[in-house]
């Protein structure tokens, strides 16, 4: 039972560790703007990134294919940038609550990303064996839940209290995201 908690701890500590924030801002920017009614959308966009996420976590953790770890991690935060403008985009037609095939098979596709990130971290370890990584999972997606339910819960707050329209707050969080992510797209310029 200690090996659970410890490796359950250990991926909900490194989601939540702001020196890797990456995580943070991709689930920020895919669901700020949508409120507590659009908890569906919100489960369905988090459920895909979850099953991308640990698709590719699982195979390269467990060594079944070989990746490029500088391009995997200059990938991630262009996952991010391409979720903020989308988000944008979408909130500046006034349709970003709109179920979107793009957004889905996106978010799909990012988690496969980001998974390979978290790979390589659990490589790292001596027990990159499934049940350590299930574990490891646990931990990854709970903290997951506290980061959507966060955003989701100060856009309401900041709605209610504040009067503050959903879209302005859209537009401050990729407006900040994207500038958090110029440098470090430019830092780890892989070519």
């Amino acid at each position: 039972m200690t090996d659970f908690w410890f490796y359950v701890s250990l991926g909900f500590n490194h989601v939540l560790d702001f020196d890797g924030f990456d995580h943070m801002l991709f689930l920020a920017v895919l669901v700020v703007g949508y409120s507590v009614k659009d908890w569906q959308k919100v489960l369905g966009l988090v459920t895909l990134f979850t099953i991308g996420h640990m698709a590719s976590l699982a195979y390269a953790a467990l060594n079944y294919f070989e990746y490029n770890t500088a391009l995997v991690e200059f990938l991630i935060p262009v996952t991010i940038l391409l979720t903020a403008l989308h988000r944008l985009y979408t909130t500046y037609k006034g349709i970003y609550k709109r179920s979107s095939w793009l957004l889905y098979v996106g978010t799909l596709f990012f988690g496969l990303i980001h998974g390979l990130g978290f790979a390589s971290f659990f490589r790292t370890m001596d027990e990159a064996t499934l049940m350590p990584l299930l574990q490891f999972a646990i931990g990854i997606e709970s903290a997951q839940i506290v980061i959507v339910a966060i955003v989701v819960l100060a856009g309401v707050l900041l709605s209610r209290f504040l009067r503050l329209a959903s879209r302005l707050w859209v537009y401050v969080v990729c407006g900040i995201t994207i500038a958090i992510l110029i440098p470090i797209l430019i830092d780890l310029w892989p070519f």
